[in-house]
C-alpha cells in the first residue's frame, strides 16, 4: 500500500496547535520547542482504516503515533464518523490529541493507565463540557477487562475532581 501525503497551508488547523501548545506548555510545565507536533488530516474512514492497520468505529476520528496527530478532515468530518461538526468540538478534540503527546513526554517510557490518560484529555482539552456529567463513575476501571467507551464517559470527570481537591501541580 502507498499512500501520497501532501503539505497544506491550513490557518485554522495552524493556529488551534500554536495556540493549544502555548496551554500546555503551561498546565504541564514544559517548554515544547523542537519536534513539535504535525497534523495530519485523515481524508476518510477508509484511509484512516488503512493508518490505523484495521477497520475503525465510526467514532474513532483522531489518534495520535510518534509526533503526529491524525485526525479526520474537518470537511468529511459528519459523512465519516457518527459524529456531529462543530467548530469548538473539533478543537477540542485536536487539543485532545494534542495532550496525549504532552503525557508522552511526561512519562517517557514509564506507564499511566488509560483512564488517567483520557481523563486527562478530556478534561484539559474541554471535551467534558460536551459530555453529560455522570450520577456515579462506575464504567471508567472497566476498560481493561470490558473495552467500551466508559473511559470517555466518565474519566473526564474524574481528573476534574481530582484537580479541583488537590490541584494541577499534584496530579502532574
Amino acid at each position: 500500500m502507498v499512500l501520497k501525503i501532501n503539505n497544506v497551508k491550513d490557518e485554522f488547523l495552524d493556529n488551534i496547535l500554536e495556540e493549544a501548545m502555548k496551554e500546555f506548555n503551561n498546565f504541564f510545565k514544559l517548554k515544547w520547542e523542537r519536534n513539535k507536533p504535525w497534523i495530519v488530516k485523515v481524508p476518510d474512514r477508509k484511509t484512516i482504516d488503512i493508518l490505523y492497520g484495521k477497520k475503525t468505529e465510526s467514532w474513532l476520528v483522531g489518534w495520535v503515533s510518534g509526533r503526529q496527530i491524525f485526525i479526520l478532515d474537518n470537511k468529511t468530518y459528519e459523512k465519516e464518523s457518527n459524529h456531529k461538526y462543530s467548530d469548538e468540538e473539533y478543537i477540542a478534540l485536536i487539543k485532545h490529541e494534542l495532550s496525549h503527546l504532552y503525557i508522552q513526554i511526561l512519562i517517557e517510557k514509564g506507564f499511566i493507565p488509560n483512564w488517567l490518560s483520557e481523563g486527562v484529555c478530556i478534561h484539559i482539552s474541554g471535551q467534558n463540557k460536551f459530555k453529560n456529567k455522570p450520577k456515579s463513575f462506575n464504567k471508567f476501571l472497566d476498560y481493561f477487562e470490558k473495552g467500551g467507551k466508559g473511559i470517555y464517559k466518565e474519566s473526564g470527570f474524574v481528573v476534574e475532581l481530582l484537580i479541583k481537591k488537590y490541584g494541577n501541580e499534584k496530579l502532574i
